[in-house]
């Protein structure tokens, strides 16, 4: 009896006659390209939390990329680009020579995102300079932030680096990375579950 039950809900469902619930929100953040990275930070709690991660032969002393994953419970359907923006005044006190590309405001799956850049020609107190992308979501569980860090050389303006003669090759490889890290946040970067209906999660 109970078999049979379950036969004709499952048939009524696939007709469109039974609502079945939305799988739990869930935040997709995929491997990022290049080689194994390794988590030096894992915390949460009732209002969130925040993941690092650094490129598994750098130290949490000395590395030069981060990728950041966080959630804000307390944010849940809030502005992304305006979480952006607050992003961006948060960081500029501990940035000499900041230049901001964004909020770039989007769509994705039928949810609300922002991207956006900013680039820090000295951090203060620092001999470098720094580089972060930025994706911004806007779910029913939480807003989602997910970044990724470069050190780069020091520069008057952000984002404008000099480099001696000889040094073709890194400049190539910075903006090579840079690219990277924009298809990556575009590409592997979004939310399952919900009210989210992007494709990626059927994959």
């Amino acid at each position: 009896m109970m078999r049979t039950l379950a036969a004709v809900l499952i048939a009524a469902a696939a007709a469109g006659g039974v609502a079945l619930a939305a799988a739990p929100e869930r935040l997709v953040v995929g491997p990022y390209p290049g080689g194994p990275w390794k988590k030096i930070t894992d915390k949460s709690n009732a209002r969130g939390w925040i993941h690092e991660q650094i490129p598994a032969g750098q130290t949490e002393t000395s590395f030069t990329d981060i990728l950041t994953d966080q959630g804000y419970a307390d944010h849940a359907r809030g502005d992304p680009a305006e979480a952006l923006k607050a992003r961006f005044a948060n960081i500029q006190p501990a940035c000499l020579g900041m230049r901001i590309n964004g909020p770039t405001r989007k769509m994705e799956g039928g949810l609300a995102v922002a991207y956006g850049q900013a680039f820090c020609g000295r951090q203060a107190g620092q001999p470098f300079g720094v580089v972060i992308f930025f994706k911004a979501i806007s779910g029913d569980a939480a807003l989602y932030i997910v970044s990724r860090e470069f050190h780069t050389p020091a520069s008057e303006v952000g984002g404008v680096f000099s480099f001696p003669k000889g040094q073709e090759a890194r400049a190539g490889a910075m903006v090579r990375a840079q690219a990277v890290a924009d298809t990556y946040l575009l590409k592997s970067v979004y939310v399952c579950g919900g009210r989210s209906d992007d494709l990626r999660c059927k994959r």
